[in-house]
């Protein structure tokens, strides 16, 4: 069974139903206590592999004596899709889904399955001969035989009963086939030795699903710590050479047959022979470790038939940029695995800038509970948005956590309007979360722009003054992407940006960068002489007829003025008014 996602609901901070897809992999992101941990600990939950208590349902309201009292059950529901030789536990369908629930009767797993409307069709096996006698002499039909034909009978009605689908509580078979779960649990450093028995609990229940272990109990258990043991020696010698300050290093896994693989003994040593306990090295020399142990695990997995999945919270805390790019590989050799599901919990914008958009579910807190925000959907430009925006030079923690987007013409804006900003304001762009990206005067700019704003992005677009009036720009245009120019477009400059800054601005700027091939200076008047046509061509093209400085194009010649300002009073003042507005729109 291959977990495709899960919807919770009463756990912890999340009220839900909040639905995860799980992929690979699945990068949860979001700030602190947004639910992150929450997430994790609920698909754990699913899969039986950690136990709730009444702390874990969610609060729900104010009771009549005054008391905050919790939701009456914690559900996680989980759509699977299935092996051919698992649809027969199913229906016979191709996809199934399965929910457990936790209330103060305890836990309980559930399938959603077809049931039969006449209740005399159902639970059969369930039933004794007595009541399995009386449903079919209520159906007309014959009551002999033993408890098997009377079952066979009954069931022989079920192909053509009428079926409504119910939630019914899970046969064991189903239970046995639920995807195991490995955790990597950074939030506090994980020890070593629990890393390495993990790992070696994977080789342990591969060995002992192989038809080839057979015999009596002292046979299968010597063959068992055997071929264990092997793993053990090929996990030692991956440390050595994953791990290099690490000196000697032994790994005795202890099997018996009647309780698993319970324990392990690891000894060690430093470069310099002396003996250490892993579990009290440093918490980044803990960090590696474990996860080297966590890569050699990988190729186990690869090996094995059962279905994995694997929950890492946090597991770049501590780790170097080096090693946060190993763990990324690991990553992306763990996700290759069919068999294999990875859930990924991470503050790190390395890692998500790591990953497709597409993979990454945003989780934050409204009024106190977990909400997810997923930038990507099914449509043309959701499906592309990574690409997308990393043509446009948008990162995916930009995507994610930038406050307004701010869409300029091209090249010259892009370039220019960071740096007038920070000498303007102060700040840097990014500090305000504002994130600038060029338009090019293209038409999917604009479907980018409406599908940001579609997902709860704030968008405007900045341009020219006489940009107005271009076929992209104009009031047919934005309303066809559900944008208009009274809410998403700011206009600056008389006619445009250049056009801003003083004839003496400009001057200064070409006798600094753009010396006139006859020696003479350039003056306030030979720019002003531009003023009445479209200025920045005009200038770009005075300068090259009149200056042995090549000049690549209009965004050079901007940057290069800008970059020559001294303090807040040279930026225009219609700038200073542009970046307020979009400052307080960032902030609102």
């Amino acid at each position: 069974m291959i977990l495709e996602a899960v919807t919770i609901s009463g756990f912890r901070s999340i009220d839900g139903p909040l639905r995860v897809p799980v992929g690979s992999p699945t990068v949860l992101a979001g700030h602190n206590d947004a639910g992150k941990s929450a997430a994790i600990e609920a698909i754990a939950f699913l899969l039986d592999a950690v136990k709730l208590s009444d702390r874990d349902r969610t609060y729900d309201k104010t009771g009549p004596d005054g008391q905050l009292t919790r939701v009456s059950e914690t559900v996680v529901e989980g759509e699977f899709k299935l092996r051919p030789e698992e649809q027969q536990y199913f229906d016979g369908g191709a996809t199934a889904r399965l929910r457990r629930i936790y209330n103060e009767k305890g836990t309980a797993l559930e399938v959603l399955s077809a049931v039969p409307v006449d209740e005399r069709l159902q639970d059969l096996n369930a039933q004794d001969v007595k009541t399995l006698r009386f449903r079919l002499q209520g159906l007309g039909m014959s009551d002999q035989g033993l408890k098997a034909d009377l079952i066979d009978r009954l069931s022989s009605l079920l192909p053509d009963a009428e079926k409504v689908e119910q939630w019914v509580s899970a046969a064991a078979e189903i239970k046995r086939l639920l995807p195991r779960v490995q955790r990597f649990d950074a939030t506090s450093t994980q020890d070593p030795e629990d890393a390495i028995l993990a790992t070696l609990k994977t080789s342990y229940a591969s060995h002992t699903q192989d038809e080839e272990i057979k015999g009596d109990l002292d046979t299968i258990t010597r063959t068992l710590q055997e071929r264990v043991a092997d793993d053990a020696e090929s996990l030692r010698q991956h440390l050595k050479k994953t791990c290099e300050d690490i000196g000697e290093i032994a790994i005795h896994p202890s099997v018996r047959l009647d309780s698993g693989l319970k324990s392990i003994e690891v000894s060690a040593t430093n470069q310099r022979g002396e003996a250490v306990h892993l579990g009290q090295s440093g918490a980044g020399r803990t960090r590696r470790i474990a996860l080297a142990v966590w890569e050699f695990n990988a190729d186990l997995l690869s090996g094995s038939d059962t279905d994995v999945v694997l929950l890492y919270d946090e597991p770049d805390t501590h780790l170097d940029y080096s090693h946060q790019r190993g763990f990324m590989k690991l990553l992306k050799a763990q996700s290759e695995i069919e068999n294999v599901r990875v859930v990924v919990a991470t503050h790190s914008m390395n890692l998500i800038d790591g990953v497709d958009i597409a993979s990454i579910v945003h989780l934050r807190h409204v009024n106190s509970r977990t909400t997810a925000d997923q930038v990507t959907d099914d449509s043309e430009v959701g499906s592309h948005l990574g690409s997308i925006a990393a043509s446009l030079g948008l990162r995916n923690t930009v995507l994610l956590h930038e406050r307004l987007f701010v869409g300029v013409e091209g090249a010259t804006e892009s370039r220019a309007l960071p740096v007038l900003f920070k000498l303007a304001t102060g700040r840097h762009l990014q500090a305000c979360g504002i994130a600038v990206w060029p338009c090019d005067n293209n038409d999917g700019a604009l479907r980018f722009a409406q599908y940001l704003h579609h997902h709860g992005r704030d968008v405007v677009l900045v341009v020219d003054e006489d940009s107005r009036d271009l076929k992209v720009f104009s009031e047919a245009s934005l309303s066809r992407h559900d944008l208009s120019l009274q809410d998403h477009v700011m206009t600056v400059g008389t006619r445009e940006l250049e056009d801003c800054f003083s004839d003496a601005q400009w001057a200064a700027c070409a006798n600094r960068e753009w010396p006139r091939v006859d020696e003479q200076p350039w003056s306030d008047d030979d720019f002003a002489a531009h003023r009445a046509g479209k200025f920045s061509s005009l200038v770009e093209k005075m300068v090259r007829e009149n200056s042995s400085v090549e000049v690549s194009g209009k965004p050079e010649i901007l940057s290069k003025l800008a970059v020559g300002l001294h303090s807040a009073g040279d930026v225009p003042e219609p700038l200073h008014a542009l970046f307020s507005e979009l400052i307080r729109r960032a902030e609102y």
